[in-house]
């Protein structure tokens, strides 16, 4: 299958993501972390247990441990981040269909797979970095043909995408909403995705695509990438490749929340929320979240990111969701557990 080496649409503004070697914590906590700016850090993972893995090796040490693996990943539907169906799958299979580059390779793709929960065995080979000031979730494995295409996206936390075998390339999108098209609020998961295919996109149907400014990258074996928290970001596997990334944010109790509810991310931090109340608005529950809306929040925030908001911040995240459910007032609900009711991602498979 051939790849397109292209970076961006024609007309969008380009910017090379900055490359850096033997960078410390401070400086990258300074001028990257601190900033939200992406940068590719190019000399730590290749001294890792996890940069002699291949897929024989994979296949020798956990062939046999049950995957799940995303299918249809082909489809226009799937690269605009609407739908796709999973299979349970020894890894061996995955990877024999990945050597074959057979129809069902073509169509399938190994993502966000918990390596604790799923490969164990590989657990020691994958240090956390030293970048990481607080780590949400992960590692997960990735393994991709060659060719495929991930729908664009963004996560709710600071990310560190790592190649250990194979070479992809990376378009970022910086973290405004409007040029991305995100789908309609409600969309099951923890991610929004966008409606556009970045590679071929519609510009009489999504014509403010191109005023977005494009941050490209080529991300080749035990290289780093940071992906900075609620950016969005689109990835094409140029060659069959192997990757693991964690999901984190910065050190600390409320540090990480005090940046997202700041410019420029709290609109897209606004958006993911009240996409998560759609997530929960149908449901009978969500009456009684309401009526302890505070508290849930509180709850939520602690679950998702290990972060304790402070009272203002309450405040405020109370405020945008009576203000988009058009409510003066929250509903009197009588207390049924000491614990508060539960605001909760749905549609979530095997991320915790």
């Amino acid at each position: 299958m051939d790849v397109q080496c292209v970076k961006c649409s024609k007309q969008q503004h380009e910017v090379a993501i900055p490359r850096v070697s033997s960078i410390t914590l401070e400086d990258f906590n300074d001028k990257y972390l601190g900033k939200g700016e992406p940068v590719v850090i190019t000399d730590v993972a290749d001294k890792w247990p996890a940069a002699n893995w291949t897929l024989d090796s994979l296949t020798e040490r956990v062939g046999d441990n049950i995957a799940f693996i995303r299918q249809q990943t082909d489809q226009e539907a799937y690269k605009v981040g609407r739908t796709y169906t999973i299979r349970e799958s020894p890894l061996k299979e995955y990877i024999a269909d990945l050597r074959a580059a057979n129809s069902r390779a073509r169509s399938s793709y190994l993502a966000v797979q918990n390596i604790k929960k799923s490969f164990p065995e590989l657990q020691d080979d994958l240090p956390i970095p030293g970048y990481v000031g607080k780590l949400h979730r992960g590692p997960y494995l990735w393994i991709a043909l060659k060719g495929h295409y991930e729908f664009c996206h963004f996560d709710p936390d600071d990310g560190l995408l790592v190649m250990i075998q194979g070479h992809k390339r990376v378009h970022l999108y910086g973290c405004d909403l409007s040029p991305m098209y995100p789908n309609a609020l409600g969309s099951k998961g923890r991610t929004i995705q966008s409606q556009v295919n970045c590679i071929n996109p519609d510009l009489e149907q999504f014509p403010l695509f191109n005023t977005a400014t494009c941050y490209y990258c080529d991300l080749r074996q035990g290289e780093m990438l940071y992906i900075p928290a609620f950016w969005w970001h689109q990835v094409t596997s140029v060659e069959t490749c192997i990757s693991v990334n964690y999901f984190y944010g910065d050190a600390g109790e409320n540090r990480y929340l005090t940046k997202i509810m700041k410019p420029p991310i709290w609109p897209t931090f606004s958006h993911w929320i009240l996409n998560i109340v759609e997530q929960n608005r149908l449901l009978e529950s969500f009456q009684r979240v309401l009526g302890h809306l505070p508290e849930s929040l509180e709850a939520f925030l602690l679950n998702t990111w290990h972060e304790i908001p402070s009272s203002e911040q309450l405040k405020r995240l109370v405020k945008l969701i009576m203000d988009y459910l058009e409510l003066d007032k929250l509903p009197e609900v009588k207390r049924t557990s000491k614990n508060a009711p539960i605001l909760k991602i749905r549609g979530l498979l095997w991320r915790k």
